[in-house]
């Protein structure tokens, strides 16, 4: 019987670019190209370049937009020589790339600490013309939650004792509508002073919920 015959150099890069061009990711790809430069140690030219990447199995039409990627992370650099670009990368490179993650972490802080500063101005401008200045703001605010949990027990109260005494639940009941109408007429004020920080201060729904949690009121307001 006959061997059969060991495939062609030709023959193994096309099997390898047909397998990279199944799900073969853009990482793997940069991955190959990357280590086409630190193998050679040197600087090429864009042909060059491409004609590398050809025989280390990437598309020779990919190799230019695969190096542009490597660019963007900064461990290819390159410059211009007699109108022409040259590209380099050597393996020290790679401290330049964990530079470039290390700058983009402290771009996102800087952009959070600017976020948290805004939100505290903002937090500062809703409190001006809301100061406590008769000292009652604490009292009312108490007032409020007392009310609250009087209609609480009230209405515990009304459930058990509704079928047993009449003239008990009609004492209840006026007194259910008149914390429940105090109640409504607080929850009405927050509710617009939420609405007045939102449309005339230009502040977001979340900066408004922060002020509320941070003065210890709900959140979430609603007349039911």
């Amino acid at each position: 019987l006959k061997e059969a015959a060991a495939p062609s150099q030709s023959e193994e890069l096309k099997n390898s670019r047909e397998k990279m061009g199944k799900g073969v990711s853009a990482s793997d790809k940069k991955k190959i190209l990357l280590k086409v430069y630190h193998t050679q140690k040197e600087p090429f030219g864009l042909k060059e370049l491409e004609k590398l990447g050809s025989k280390a199995g990437l598309y020779e039409k990919q190799v230019k937009e695969i190096n542009t990627w490597l660019m963007d992370d900064n461990v290819v650099l390159s410059d211009k020589v007699s109108n022409v670009n040259i590209f380099w990368s050597f393996p020290a490179a790679q401290s330049v790339e964990l530079k470039a993650a290390a700058h983009k972490a402290k771009k996102r802080l800087a952009f959070a600490e600017k976020r948290l500063a805004e939100a505290k101005e903002a937090q500062a401008k809703a409190r001006i013309g809301r100061e406590d200045k008769d000292g009652q703001r604490a009292l009312k605010l108490k007032q409020l939650n007392d009310l609250v949990e009087k209609r609480r027990a009230l209405d515990a109260k009304y459930e058990t004792i509704k079928e047993n005494d009449p003239l008990e639940l009609e004492r209840i009941q006026e007194l259910t509508s008149h914390f429940k109408d105090n109640a409504v007429r607080w929850t009405e004020n927050l509710m617009n002073i939420k609405s007045w920080l939102i449309q005339k201060n230009n502040l977001e729904t979340y900066q408004v919920d922060g002020i509320f949690e941070a003065a210890g009121l709900p959140k979430d307001l609603d007349l039911d």
